[in-house]
């Protein structure tokens, strides 16, 4: 009887032990680091759209090159989120999804090819969201929203705008004035609203579409060449000029 009894304990604490490393695992996420980097490096945490993981594996490249470490993490696989329900990435999942991809950052910041010092964040329209998150909490240097989320059905706690402050670190908000995704006359509002919390906060205008920089997409998503180039280099120079050194 007491041999029964201590295995039922042992096996419920093994239980509990397998429960708690299972609910503790980060999020799923893959890293690359630039070619031939001797040192720690400089690193993004690339965050993707409402397409899913997949539309963010083709951008890291064009980081990399750029002698940046990248993490990719999928914040939509854990809770079932597909482009469907694309909505309950800032309601029901908000709360998680700021731990876990805090979690992926703190990560980022234990990597021995890290510089801790200068982590980033660039997002893709659900992704924007993200980025925006990220900097305005303080969490890295700087964060690049391209054709960001400002606003979306049922916003009632006027997030991504509330994540702001005078203590928020810089974000640079990408926005096309032909967005028919996220349309301009509902962003404007959540804009103007960020620029007056934080003096860090800047933005810049495009004559362009959501998701300007997928050549494959059709309908409403118009490739333009020239604002792609345009946004990645003022991407990669907002994270150079809100670098530590």
């Amino acid at each position: 009887m007491r041999v029964t009894f201590l295995f039922k304990w042992v096996l419920l604490l093994a239980c509990a032990a397998w429960s708690w490393a299972a609910w503790s695992e980060p999020i799923f996420y893959e890293k690359h680091y630039p070619s031939n980097a001797t040192a720690p490096v400089p690193a993004i945490v690339a965050l993707h759209s409402s397409g899913g993981y997949a539309s963010i594996t083709g951008r890291v490249e064009q980081f990399s090159a750029s002698g940046y470490a990248v993490y990719t993490p999928d914040f939509f696989k854990k809770h079932g989120i597909t482009s469907r329900n694309r909505f309950q990435t800032w309601t029901v999942y908000r709360t998680d999804i700021e731990k876990e991809l805090t979690e992926i950052v703190q990560l980022m910041k234990q990597d021995p090819r890290i510089d801790p010092q200068n982590i980033f964040a660039v997002g893709y329209s659900n992704g924007g969201y993200w980025a925006a998150y990220l900097a305005a909490k303080g969490i890295v240097n700087a964060g690049v929203s391209h054709y960001g989320v400002w606003d979306f059905p049922g916003n009632a706690d006027g997030h991504p705008a509330r994540y702001f402050s005078e203590s928020s670190n810089p974000v640079l908000a990408l926005i096309g004035t032909a967005d028919t995704t996220q349309k301009f006359v509902r962003v404007s509002p959540q804009v103007d609203k960020t620029k007056g919390l934080s003096p860090v906060f800047q933005t810049h205008i495009y004559d362009a579409g959501h998701a300007w920089d997928c050549s494959p997409c059709q309908g409403d998503y118009v490739f333009n060449a020239a604002v792609t180039s345009d946004a990645l280099t003022r991407t990669l120079d907002f994270f150079k000029a809100n670098a530590k050194h």
